[in-house]
């Protein structure tokens, strides 16, 4: 029957994925476990972590103790894990998910338009009271009583699916999109990336900076002022007040054109840096699903323009908008990041912890999104992440029980578990 998974996967793709002696050869590298922390070094941590995010909605500290002491068969506190996620390295964890990214989504030279690498970005925030979390971007409410602290992080994410962890906020000017989005773009971009986003990043500078760097955007006209050079297009039929049907496009397009930023006030030498940037606009209407009407949306790309086959870059005007509309996915991801992986609340309220978990929720999604590929179950991500979490379960029960019977690598044994006494 489609969609019923009838079969486990095979148990070696997974541990391959993230084999222990990765695990282990970063914890040396990074510095992970010092001589007090043999109990619950970097590896255990990693282990605990991946299983209370694939088997539990919401975790917590007791929750990672009572796992701990489960599939150890050692006690530990929750406190020793409160400590650890404030001061572990998360280079590590930064490590593991980058090992993980390079595995799952390799990369290809892009030396021509055919190879744009797609990149839809976007900000989240996660908030809490400024009384209970020291870390974040600080903002004041209209209640002189009530500070809160916005925790933002900016990830990309590919048409194939997989996200890329790219910023943890900390400065203040992040608040603003325009600098949060922007200069994460201008840090990470490679020529021929096209990078896909919304109006909060509508700042000139930055754009013409991305386009110097000799890669492409795509995003909503805001605030910036236009000059339209030439007409390219223009739709000859009115847009009609219906719904789309179903399967046809909900962004009608009634013209293009030519453009540079400016409006005719700047000086000479002002517009000439500005016609560095030619722009190509499109103007048309999508439709609001909400509100049942159609709203205007006026793109901005600095893809070239081909007049005589009517595309710009690869794309045909109609798939210029159709890929904007992709960029929804990435919401859709930020959803799926706090509902089922735990980011929408803190595990921990430390700096170092946020960041920890961060990596960390973004390494168990890239193993739900390959094993929902192997798998193709198809009746969402709750049935995914639970047959994740059965298949893996005995791997990681293994894992962590056989970590207590090796010798330490600071030299001496580690206690065996006393799970492992009873098998």
């Amino acid at each position: 029957m489609p969609g019923i998974k009838t079969s486990h996967l095979p148990l070696n793709p997974l541990p391959d994925l993230l084999p222990p002696t990765l695990l282990e050869e970063l914890s040396l590298t990074y510095q992970t476990d010092k001589s007090n922390q043999v109990r619950l070094p970097g590896t255990a941590l990693v282990l605990c972590l991946l299983h209370a995010l694939l088997h539990h909605p919401k975790l917590t500290q007791r929750l990672l103790e009572e796992i701990y002491q489960q599939q150890t068969g050692q006690s530990t506190d929750h406190s020793t894990f409160a400590r650890r996620l404030a001061t572990i390295n998360p280079a590590y964890f930064q490590a593991l998910y980058q090992h993980l990214y390079d595995k799952l989504t390799p990369d290809t030279p892009r030396t021509t338009l055919s190879t744009l690498r797609v990149r839809f970005l976007d900000a989240t925030t996660v908030t809490l009271s400024a009384k209970l979390l020291s870390f974040g971007l600080l903002n004041k409410t209209s209640n002189p009583n009530k500070t809160l602290r916005h925790v933002k992080s900016v990830l990309a994410l590919h048409p194939e699916g997989f996200p890329q962890f790219l910023k943890l906020c900390r400065d203040k000017a992040d608040k603003s999109d325009c600098v949060a989005l922007g200069d994460t773009m201008l840090e990470q971009t490679q020529p021929n990336d096209l990078w896909v986003f919304d109006k909060g990043c509508h700042d000139r500078k930055r754009l013409l900076a991305l386009h110097q760097k000799g890669s492409y955007f795509l995003t909503p006209q805001s605030q910036q002022a236009l000059q339209c050079q030439e007409p390219v297009f223009e739709a000859t039929a009115p847009v009609q007040d219906q719904a789309p049907a179903k399967g046809e496009a909900s962004y009608r397009l009634t013209g293009v054109c030519c453009a540079t930023f400016g409006n005719g006030q700047e000086t000479a030498k002002e517009q000439a840096c500005w016609n560095e940037l030619p722009l190509v606009v499109l103007f048309g209407y999508r439709f609001d699903e909400r509100k049942a009407i159609w709203r205007p949306l006026t793109l901005l790309t600095n893809l070239p323009l081909e007049k005589a086959s009517q595309r710009i870059g690869p794309y045909s005007y109609g798939e210029v908008a159709a890929l904007y509309r992709e960029r929804w996915s990435i919401e859709a991801f930020f959803k799926f990041l706090k509902q089922y992986l735990s980011l929408d609340h803190f595990v921990s309220r430390s700096e170092n912890g946020i960041e920890v978990m961060l990596y960390m929720s973004m390494i168990a999604a890239l193993l739900l999104i390959w094993y929902q590929r192997q798998t193709q179950i198809d009746r969402g991500w709750r049935s995914v992440k639970s047959w994740l979490a059965f298949d893996v379960q005995a791997w990681l029960q293994q894992e962590l029980t056989s970590l207590f019977a090796r010798p330490s690598p600071l030299g001496g044994a580690v206690p065996a578990s006393p799970l492992s006494k009873r098998e």
